[in-house]
């Protein structure tokens, strides 16, 4: 449906199936950027989305493509380079002053003085950039999901879907995605009805999937790729990828190859054919191959006068814009008046989505392996890939030469001679050169430029490793942050199998992490005095748990953790760190000595992910014979607490169950109603306590036998509320609330859970470094004069010197107690500070039963 466009506070009309560069080309517009470094004039040039010529604002959203933008009624388009804008630029001026700003300026320049810099980062943010970012903080929220496919094919041309229709009439599950609408790039009619008929034939497969719309920003390990969708992110995990993406014209290097008039072959045919606009009354086209002739009958039916010519190109003349061209040519040097300059010098395949999935099962088809393939072979390769044989990729063995003062890079201004001044000093690989130019690193991601580099290097002689595109990253297509977080705002709770006995029991469900966990079950004040005086239950199935088994498992819990370990006997337990190679502290848990040489390792609730690829890199890093098993879905894990605990245990198993049998801290495999468990004596609460680990499926019914049995000794759960309290009363820390990310086992009290006499664990060599420094800070324990708040700072004679981390009132020690990090002043640790109003004293740990006689009964 036709309607208009605002464009810089002037109606533009559109017409169906328009786009913002369509439309506002016909009204004769002819600059649509400026460039960043020199602020050269930037026309429409590939009419894909490679490049990052037509960067527009529309209606308020920076770095919209307005080639691949539909124009919308009522849509504000702005163009936001140039000063005051980009027809008329001041700081134009730069393009005559490249001596100032020679390759590589940014490392040599305002070095010195160094007070400079401030002024000169000013200046550069203000000449610089492509837009500005909206303050307004209007989004629209955008979800994620997940899918799962046998074959994702990435684009939707001739090649794409003839794979997609070969992969399901074999019986895989497909899934189609392209950034556009199916042919929407398309620049010969002539193809389009074959797209149509592929695609009616693709969309009546009843394992076929299409998602038009969607770009695939990146290729990752699975495989797995992101698609951006109009309405958010789509994770596909497949079981191999079809990258169908196509090929762009190679970009020409020529003075006066980024001067607005000049257009990739197919973008010029695609202005023509799907928009009926010509992209200049009289088109010189340079090239040769199948395409140029449907090149020029598109452009010629458009109503342009058009020219074919076979050569080199020589230049583009020109100030605004391109006003004529001069080609080397077998009959010699020509010039030709134009005011549209159309390249069809080959094709540069649009395959970073290939080259960055290295050793996956990704192959391609079409355009992307067969550069200026036929539709009739594009359509024969789609299918050979659909079916399990994708061909090699058959790159072009030559690349159109590069002329002296063209520009290789148009995102970053990068020309030929910044690459041979680059070279000169040094700079002798494609990678490096990359690095030092900018090249590639633009907008479009070496779309263009990435083979010129290549060659560059190629032709100054380099080894063989120093040539060769650069690594390819995603996201291929710039995404927008919105985009990237979708699905942030859905939150994913785990939940463990007694997640429904906490919800019928009236628990109030708290998240812990990715958990949900009881935060109390209506009375914190019960659940705690349970632990305290009786006996409770608590559900901790969340902790994480591992086995870890082999010859050398020993070795690696030896060589990991800081921790004692030779000497830990099957049957025994013991608390222990995790440091990472800074000496900070990263997790903590309890090791358990089983027989055979293997050991039950648990450690706080939401790190069982980071553990087991910790102890697994270790592992392979010391080149171990060690299985690692993550067993945290696997088990369930119940805490029996409380001077009854005992009692409540016995009277469910014929095991022993004695001191004697298992001690603090120790462990033993015992069945408690029927149910076979790893009972671990633990401390956490200071009580006598027993985790019981067992098969998950069988928490329920083991939770419910310990309610029944509990009853003789009125028998109470309790949650995290109560948790709080009671580890608190013993002095143990919750990681990340009563810690930071550089705290050491001297900050935090904890040096004696560190075995410095072994000759290596991970961080020794950090932790011996910062032994030699004075402590300047640490986590202590506190008592208030009245009931604290977490957060609230420490003070002396009012100069803040930390805050308290955790805090609350023991009942069973009638007093307010907390933790809470202080700073040495003036070389001493104060005994007296202010906390707010309230007057803290520093106090032993741990407050409740120091001695440990009750965890120990």
């Amino acid at each position: 449906m036709a309607g208009s466009i605002d464009f810089e506070w002037r109606r533009v009309p559109f017409e169906d199936g328009d786009t913002v560069a369509s439309a506002v080309h016909r009204t004769g517009v002819r600059t649509w950027n400026r460039s960043l470094k020199y602020h050269r004039r930037r026309g429409l040039y590939c009419l894909t989305g490679d490049c990052s010529n037509c960067l527009v604002n529309v209606d308020g959203e920076p770095g919209r493509r307005a080639c691949v933008t539909e124009a919308i009624e009522g849509a504000r388009v702005r163009r936001e380079t140039g000063s005051p804008g980009p027809e008329w630029d001041v700081l134009a001026i730069t393009d005559r002053m490249h001596w100032l700003m020679p390759v590589g300026f940014y490392y040599k320049a305002f070095i010195r003085p160094r007070w400079a810099w401030e002024f000169a980062e000013r200046m550069i943010r203000r000449a610089t950039g492509v837009g500005r970012l909206p303050t307004d903080g209007r989004f629209e929220p955008k979800r994620a999901r997940t899918t799962h496919c046998d074959v994702l094919v990435v684009g939707g041309g001739v090649a794409g879907l003839a794979a997609a229709i070969a992969a399901a009439q074999v019986g895989e599950r497909t899934l189609l995605a392209d950034e556009g609408a199916l042919g929407w790039s398309l620049s010969a009619p002539a193809l389009q009805a074959r797209i149509e008929e592929l695609s009616a034939e693709a969309r009546a497969q009843p394992n076929v999937e299409i998602l038009q719309g969607h770009s695939c920003i990146g290729l990752y390990e699975g495989p797995s790729a992101a698609l951006v969708g109009p309405h958010g992110l789509v994770e596909v995990e497949a079981g191999r990828v079809i990258v169908a993406t196509g090929a762009v014209e190679a970009h020409g290097v020529f003075p006066g190859n980024d001067l607005p008039g000049v257009w990739l072959g197919r973008g010029a045919a695609r202005m023509a054919v799907r928009h009926g606009v010509a992209p200049g009354n009289r088109a010189v086209i340079v090239g040769e191959g199948p395409e140029v002739q449907d090149h020029a009958d598109a452009l010629r039916d458009a109503g342009a006068e058009v020219s074919l010519v076979a050569g080199r190109v020589v230049s583009a003349n020109g100030r605004r814009r391109v006003t004529g061209v001069t080609v080397e040519t077998a009959d010699g040097r020509r010039s030709f008046a134009c005011d549209a300059l159309v390249l069809a010098l080959g094709h540069s395949p649009r395959d970073a989505l290939l080259r960055m999935a290295s050793g996956l099962p990704v192959g391609g088809a079409g355009d992307v392996v067969l550069p200026g393939c036929t539709p009739e072979e594009a359509e024969a390769s789609g299918r050979r890939a659909g079916a399990g044989e994708p061909d090699a990729p058959s790159y072009p063995v030559s690349w159109p030469a590069m002329e002296p003062d063209g520009y290789v890079c148009i995102c970053e201004d990068v020309g030929v001679h910044e690459l041979e001044v680059s070279w000169d000093e040094g700079w002798t690989s494609s990678e490096i050169l990359k690095r030092y130019t900018t090249a590639t690193m633009g907008p479009c991601q070496g779309a263009l430029c990435g083979r010129h580099l290549a060659f560059f290097a190629e032709s100054k002689g380099a080894p063989p490793a120093a040539t060769g595109l650069t690594t390819a990253r995603p996201p291929v297509r710039a995404p927008k942050l919105e985009d990237l977080v979708g699905g942030v705002h859905e939150v994913i709770h785990k939940r463990t199998a007694l997640h429904e006995r906490h919800v019928s029991a009236g628990a109030r469900m708290d998240r812990s992490g990715a958990w949900q966990r009881p935060g109390t079950y209506g009375d914190r004040r019960e659940g705690y005095l349970a632990v305290r005086e009786r006996v409770s239950l608590m559900d901790v199935s969340t902790l994480a748990k591992f086995l870890v088994a082999g010859r050398d498992a020993a070795a690696l819990i030896d060589r990991v953790f800081p921790t004692r370990v030779r000497d830990l006997a099957p049957g025994r337990a013991r608390y222990l760190l995790a440091l990472d190679e800074a000496g900070y502290v990263m997790d903590d848990g309890l090791l358990s000595a089983l027989p055979d040489g293997r050991y039950y390792l648990t450690s706080t609730s939401g790190g069982a992910d980071r553990m087991e690829a910790w102890l697994r890199n270790w592992s392979d890093r010391l080149d171990l014979s060690v299985h690692v098993v993550n067993q945290t879905a696997q088990l369930g894990a119940i805490n029996v607490a409380g001077p009854h605990a005992r009692d409540l245990l016995v009277s469910l198993s014929g095991d022993d169950l004695s001191r004697e049998a298992i001690g603090h801290p120790g462990h033993a495999d015992v069945t408690v109603a029927g149910v076979a468990c790893r009972a671990i004596a633990v401390g956490f609460v200071g009580e006598t306590s027993f985790e019981l680990h067992h098969p998950r499926s069988r928490s329920v019914e083991l939770w419910d036998a310990l309610l029944e049995a509990g009853h003789a000794w009125d028998i109470r759960p309790h949650g995290l509320d109560a948790l709080d309290l009671l580890r608190l009363e013993k002095g143990h820390i919750y990681l990340a609330q009563d810690t930071m990310p550089d705290d050491h086992p001297g900050k935090l009290g904890l040096s004696w859970a560190v075995e410095a006499s072994k000759p290596w664990f991970v961080g020794k060599a950090s932790l011996e470094r910062m032994a030699a420094l004075p402590l300047q800070r640490r986590l202590l324990g506190l008592e208030f004069d009245r009931a604290p708040q977490r957060g609230a700072p420490l003070s002396v004679d009012g100069r803040i010197v930390g805050r308290v981390t955790s805090c609350g009132t023991s009942e069973v020690l009638g007093r307010h107690i907390g933790l809470g990090w202080v700073r040495c002043v003036d070389g001493v640790f104060p005994e007296t500070l202010n906390a707010g109003a309230l007057t803290a004293r520093v106090a032993p740990t741990p407050f409740y039963d120091p001695e440990g006689v009750r965890l120990r009964a």
